[in-house]
């Protein structure tokens, strides 16, 4: 590699390896994490759920359509309840 590309290079991106994003463009880890651990929480909820549904077996006295009885109820609170999982 010639010396004036080496410097031209050096001097658009400071120094750091071509296509290496800056402070700007990097996305924030943390907000990264918290997501990454949302979603891996869901998809364990939902692939239970659809064991659950597709089995037709029960976890702590609980169906899938328990499960959907709660979320399509007007009061959920109320189904909770029924459940026990809501005082």
């Amino acid at each position: 590699m010639g010396a004036y590309r080496e410097q031209l290079l050096k001097e658009t991106y400071g120094g750091r390896p071509y296509g290496t994003p800056t402070q700007e463009e990097a996305v924030p880890s943390g907000s990264l994490a918290f997501f990454k651990l949302k979603f891996t929480i869901s998809l364990f909820l939902f692939s239970g759920f659809a064991y659950l549904s597709m089995t037709g077996s029960s976890f702590c006295d609980v169906t899938a359509e328990q499960i959907v009885e709660a979320v399509t109820e007007e009061d959920i609170s109320v189904q909770l309840s029924k459940l026990g999982l809501y005082e």
